[in-house]
Formats: C-alpha cells, structure tokens, sequence
C-alpha cells in the first residue's frame, strides 16, 4: 500500500532531513515511527500527504506516484489519508458536529451523506454525545478524539498520526489508543510517529526507529526504551 525507495529530503545541500529511506507497509499493519525529536519522522509524515516534497527516490501510495503527482491532484490523494496533525487544531467558533461537517464539505460530499458520515465517525471515537459541545468546552484528551474523528470522517484507508498522545496523562493516552486499535482491527493501515515508550511497549507492533534522517531499525513488534507495561488497562 505504501512503499518507498532511495527517498532523499533536503531543504538545501548541508540539510538532509531524510537520507535513503526505504520502506514497504502493507494494508493493515500498524507501524509506529520512533526517535529523538528533529530525526525525520514528521518530516516523513509531510513527504506522504505532499505537505513536503520528496527530493528525489520512489514513493507510492496504491497506485499514486507521488514524485509525478501534480500539485492540483494533491487534495484528490489527501482524501484518502486521515491525518492526526501534532498539534490539535480545531475551529472554536463551530460546535463538533460542524467541524467534521466542514472537513467533508470542503470535499464536496453529498450533504444528505454528510450527517451519516458525521455521526458515525463520532460513534467509532465514543464521542457522540457531544456533538453539539464547542472545543473549548472539552479536555485536551477529548479535543484529540474530535482529531481522529474528523481524520477518518470520510473512511479513509490510511491514517497518518504524528504523535497524536503527545502532552496527555496515560489515561487519555490510552483511550486514544484503544481508539486506534480498533481502527486498525478494521482494515485501517496506521503509521503512528511517537515518543511514548509505554505505549510502544505495551500494544507491540511493527517499530520502525529513524535517526539523523536515517533508518537504523525495523522490528516487527518491536519496544522502544525502558516503560512501564500497562498491557492490563489494553482490555478491548
């Protein structure tokens, strides 16, 4: 589903954000991107949603050639993608429901799709009951499930989460998570950049390490450091 060869990023000459990168996910596997801040996972992250683009190598999502796609083709892939951005962004002044409405009406969905489409993607985050809630009435935990809910409104088959447990107490942390589990046990392929080592190695999956822009691992169920397991509170 995605794969990519020799895939080089640079911003100029004496700055490689990616060096070689080599990589094949299959659809519906769970890949976790690890590594020190500023080594090229988010980078990565942008290099499939076209936010930036690859300097030279292969890479492909399905079918879709991302070094020859057109600029005005780009929001056609993005349809695909659910992205989970690092930082939670919101519209304050439009009540949840309307915040996934809009996601789909930029995308022109058909609007008697747009509440069905809507409503069950708040259901699958377990947040259906506040649809009518504005953002700023709800915890940094909750806002995150409106995140996700928004990034898989249109039933994407890909979900690019760039540390989307960054800054929450393992409660919410792992109600995110479970969340993600279940998307994945659909079909959902996830690539999930993170620095939480706990759940890294509590929910063991594939663990791809980069490092300077470079991959130096790849570990199907693989840890990540030293954590406490919390495997107990993963109860589906």
């Amino acid at each position: 589903m995605i794969r990519l060869a020799n895939v080089y990023k640079k911003y100029t000459e004496d700055n490689t954000a990616l060096e070689n990168i080599s990589l094949k996910v299959d659809q519906g596997e769970f890949l976790y991107l690890v590594g020190p801040s500023g080594a090229g996972k988010s980078t990565l992250i942008k290099l499939l949603t076209c936010e930036e683009r690859l300097t030279r190598g292969f890479l492909k999502i399905g079918n879709v050639d991302l070094l020859k796609l057109p600029d005005q083709h780009v929001p056609e892939l993005r349809r695909q993608l659910g992205v989970v951005p690092q930082d939670i962004f919101l519209l304050d002044h439009l009540t949840v429901y309307k915040n996934l409405a809009y996601t789909l009406q930029a995308i022109e969905v058909e609007r008697k799709k747009i509440k069905e489409k809507v409503l069950a993607a708040l259901e699958k985050v377990g947040m259906l009951q506040f649809k009518n809630a504005y953002p700023n009435q709800l915890s940094i935990g909750q806002q995150q499930k409106i995140v996700i809910a928004r990034a898989i409104v249109n039933d994407p088959k890909i979900i690019l989460a760039d540390e989307p447990t960054g800054n929450m107490d393992n409660k919410s942390a792992i109600e995110i998570m479970k969340i993600l589990y279940k998307l994945n046990q659909s079909g959902t392929t996830i690539l999930m950049a993170t620095h939480n080592s706990t759940i890294v190695n509590t929910l063991r999956y594939r663990v791809l390490e980069i490092n300077h822009g470079r991959i130096i691992r790849d570990q199907a169920e693989g840890s990540y450091g030293l954590a406490t397991d919390y495997r107990d509170v993963f109860v589906i």
